[in-house]
């Protein structure tokens, strides 16, 4: 008897993930989100990524153009899989000024560069900003959407979630209607986890 094989819906809009993760918890820890990309992959859905650990902004600049580039332009979806505050990322030294970037030096590093693509924060509370500032952020670099977290989140539960987010995001084209097609789909099928963490999706208007 052969063994059931799972199929993906009818319709696949495969977008690749670029994952830019820092160290979590320290040098003893072995925390990461690269198991979850891995069973991505490994899924029926066969989600391309790449992975690359941060340790400083300028890895973080770095890998930033690098996603930018055209040959990586099948991987539409940014994952900062980091930790945040509001609207700065600490991919380094959280004592050091020179170490974080704010929103204002992530836009203008992707400023004008992101059509058709998809930003994820990974962190706890990037995204408790003002909505017009979000709305110029997506503007700027004519993203389609940013996500991410207004509270302290719990990492293994968001993982899981976004684990989810990610592969929800193969079922939907990366355009305006998708994406909210895609929100909606999250808020349904995770209630609990959306208002737990502050879940929210800004899609560019």
């Amino acid at each position: 008897m052969s063994a059931h094989k799972p199929k993906p819906p009818t319709i696949v809009y495969e977008k690749g993930v670029f994952c830019l993760e820092n160290e979590w918890f320290g040098l003893r820890s072995s925390v990461s989100v690269l198991p979850a990309l891995r069973l991505l992959h490994d899924s029926d859905y066969r989600v391309q990524f790449i992975h690359r650990d941060v340790a400083t902004r300028a890895e973080l600049e770095h890998y930033l153009r690098k996603w930018l580039m055209e040959k990586h332009a099948g991987f539409e979806v940014l994952w900062l899989a980091m930790h945040t505050r509001k609207g700065l990322l600490l991919p380094g030294d959280v004592r050091r000024h020179d170490e974080k970037m704010d929103f204002d030096q992530l836009e203008q590093a992707l400023a004008g560069r992101c059509t058709g693509r998809i930003i994820h924060f990974g962190g706890c509370r990037t995204l408790l900003l003002p909505k017009a500032r979000i709305d110029r952020f997506l503007r700027v670099t004519k993203a389609v959407s940013v996500s991410g977290f207004l509270t302290e989140v719990d990492w293994t539960e968001s993982t899981l979630f976004e684990t989810s987010l990610m592969l929800e995001m193969q079922k939907h084209p990366a355009t305006r209607r998708g994406m909210a097609a895609l929100r909606g789909a999250m808020r349904r099928m995770r209630p609990l986890e959306c208002r737990r963490s502050g879940f929210v999706m800004h899609i560019r208007p």
